[in-house]
């Protein structure tokens, strides 16, 4: 049975399309993006990463991996410049859990730990599309709110991308927004994975959106012209079975 996990996902998108990712660029990596580790550990990570905390983790877990990586000590935006990355700590562990770049600094920030300037590249700028290769690499944008001021700053790079996997919050309302402008640059739906539940409520979901091209060139991405119409059930999957009847509890109860 499939599962809507970003980890099944890559498995069968490297199973139908295994040219269209030799390269990973991941924006937003924070220690390490276990999913991409484990489906692409063959692949070279481009890592993108600007919180100076993280980058021993970082830097041991992909080495201990065996994983090719170039780790860019930099933030994305539409600009190339400087902005304030302000670091939080959301959970009361003292520890970064959280960052946000913002172009001015915000000392009353709720869970403030520090405010660091830093360099910001846009996407175009930091990578040449061109020595990427067309349709050969996938990008994961996780950034806490700027993936917009990314997308705007790297439409070169993210047009020649295979895929593109961008996290969407039910509480900022950027579910169909960051789905529709995607679309504009030439993308579509692929799937939607790791549903993220707060109290029993929908939080955070991660998009898996599609470049045109791509599947336009392969037909095993387009399933219904694949068996020309025709209805293979036992190919048919509606929810998960087995949890059907599991009850469904108050999350606010101990």
């Amino acid at each position: 049975m499939r599962y809507p996990t970003l980890q099944q996902s890559l498995r069968i998108v490297r199973e139908i399309s295994p040219s269209s990712v030799q390269r990973v660029i991941d924006i937003g990596v924070q220690r390490r993006t276990d999913f991409l580790m484990d489906v692409y550990p063959d692949k070279h990570h481009h890592l993108f990463e600007p919180v100076r905390a993280y980058y021993d983790d970082l830097e041991k877990n992909y080495s201990d991996a065996g994983i090719a990586y170039t780790l860019h000590k930099q933030a994305l935006s539409d600009v190339d410049g400087t902005l304030f990355l302000h670091n939080t700590s959301v959970d009361g562990s003292g520890r970064v859990t959280h960052s946000h770049i913002k172009p001015e600094r915000n000392e009353s920030l709720d869970f403030l730990i520090d405010i660091e300037e830093i360099e910001t590249r846009r996407l175009d700028t930091a990578m040449a599309p061109n020595e990427l290769g067309d349709l050969s690499y996938l990008i994961k944008l996780d950034v806490d709110g700027v993936e917009e001021q990314i997308i705007e700053g790297g439409r070169n790079v993210i047009a020649g991308a295979s895929f593109v996997i961008i996290e969407a919050s039910i509480g900022r309302q950027d579910l169909c927004s960051r789905a529709a402008l995607l679309e504009k640059s030439g993308f579509r739906m692929f799937d939607i994975c790791d549903n993220a539940y707060y109290f029993g409520q929908l939080a955070l979901v991660d998009l898996v959106m599609i470049n045109n091209r791509l599947r336009d060139r392969e037909i095993k991405f387009r399933p219904w012209q694949y068996t020309e119409g025709k209805v293979v059930w036992p190919k048919w999957q509606h929810g998960f079975g087995e949890h059907v009847h599991e009850p469904a509890v108050n999350p606010f109860e101990d």
